[in-house]
């Protein structure tokens, strides 16, 4: 039991103190630092905090639009306003998720 904990853990200690060290700066050149390096950062960060504000105000009108749709009672105007509330909210997920993965795309690999 001890030899195969062994062989799990040891692996996963070997590669957190190896990352410990290469974030610390052993064995890697200085990265410069400077105007570059703030304005990605200050990019991803405000992007991410715009997206996350997105998707959450997308994640509500589901909400909203799920209960629009459920106590419709049979009106059909009704109801058909709660499945555009819910279409244009997941359209706008979507869109939200996408936005996210080209930012960090380009910012990973261009910026960087």
């Amino acid at each position: 039991m001890f030899i195969m904990t062994l062989f799990v853990l040891l692996p996963a200690v070997c590669t957190t103190a190896a990352q410990a060290a290469i974030e610390d700066g052993w064995d890697t050149p200085a990265k410069p630092r400077g105007v570059v390096g703030e304005i990605d950062s200050a990019f991803v960060n405000m992007t991410n905090w715009i997206l996350g504000f997105i998707s959450t105000l997308a994640v509500l009108f589901i909400i909203y639009g799920g209960v629009q749709y459920m106590t419709s009672a049979g009106n059909d105007d009704q109801m058909q306003s709660g499945k555009r509330t819910l279409t244009y909210a997941l359209l706008g997920l979507v869109v939200a998720g996408l936005a996210y993965a080209i930012v960090n795309v380009l910012v990973g690999t261009i910026i960087t």
